[in-house]
């Protein structure tokens, strides 16, 4: 079993979080700013706000701040919580208890809400922005893994 140090452990799970991030925040821009009519809540505010493009960078701007917030204080505590847990383990530990069982089975329960988005056809505008927001607050959340990863290889 591949045995890894608590900071690189960490660096891995910032990272994962980071790529899973990246990836929600490209598909919420793409169906933000695609061409896509099954768009009620931009083609509503349109008109009183100078036209689709502007409503469509408007609720990227809501997605980033609410993800930047979500991520400053919701997911950096889970992310020191993860730290901590992963503090617990003997150095070096195995790559397979980077998570606990737990945090697997919440890591489900959030792959299955986002496939039922998909499902129940929320239109693309509320969808982009959801994606753009939980993309951010991933990213976010990821720079705790990552600081204390650096900062332990730093301080070795």
């Amino acid at each position: 079993m591949l045995k890894m140090s608590h900071a690189a452990l960490a660096m891995i799970s910032g990272l994962i979080w980071m790529a899973v991030g990246c990836s929600l925040l490209s598909l919420g821009l793409k169906l933000l700013l695609g061409n896509d009519s099954a768009m009620p809540l931009i083609q509503s505010l349109s008109p009183s706000l100078g036209g689709a493009q502007q409503v469509a960078l408007l609720l990227v701007a809501v997605g980033l701040f609410v993800g930047y917030m979500k991520g400053r204080h919701v997911l950096a505590k889970s992310a020191s919580k993860g730290i901590e847990r992963i503090k617990t383990l003997p150095n070096p530990a195995s790559l397979a208890k980077i998570y606990s069982p737990g945090y697997y089975l919440l890591l489900g329960g959030m792959m299955f809400l986002g496939m039922s988005i998909k499902f129940f056809g929320i239109p693309s505008d509320i969808r982009g922005m959801i994606d753009v927001a939980i993309g951010a607050a991933l990213i976010q959340g990821s720079l705790v893994y990552i600081r204390f990863a650096i900062d332990s290889w730093q301080t070795a």
